[in-house]
């Protein structure tokens, strides 16, 4: 699994692939914010429960990455892969999690 872990997070094709993957992300996010849909009538309740979702997930990621880091040795395109795609796994479940509490709310 860590050999796994190693051979992902050196690959320059998926520090690559993250970076245009979070363009999009990244502007969906900001476009789910300013919608008049993502409000209930408390106001940003529904963006408020998404970001502690997501938080909560980026704590879990970053300690793991941290772990994961002190057993190998990490060159530039191995922190920043990690750091880009915690970063779009973040985003992806903040978008999620938004769509999935418009759905419920």
């Amino acid at each position: 699994m860590i050999e796994l872990f190693e051979s992902i997070i050196n690959n320059k094709t998926m520090l690559i692939i993250g970076t245009y993957y979070c363009v999009p992300i990244t502007i969906a996010v900001i476009v789910l914010f300013f919608l008049k849909t993502s409000r209930d009538e408390r106001g940003r309740a529904i963006i408020g429960k998404a970001s502690i979702i997501s938080t909560i997930v980026f704590i879990i990621l970053v300690n793991v990455f941290a772990k994961l880091s002190m057993r190998t040795p990490m060159d530039f395109y191995s922190m920043a892969n990690g750091v880009q795609w915690i970063y779009n796994i973040v985003l992806t479940i903040q978008v999620v999690a938004i769509l999935i509490y418009k759905k419920i709310e």
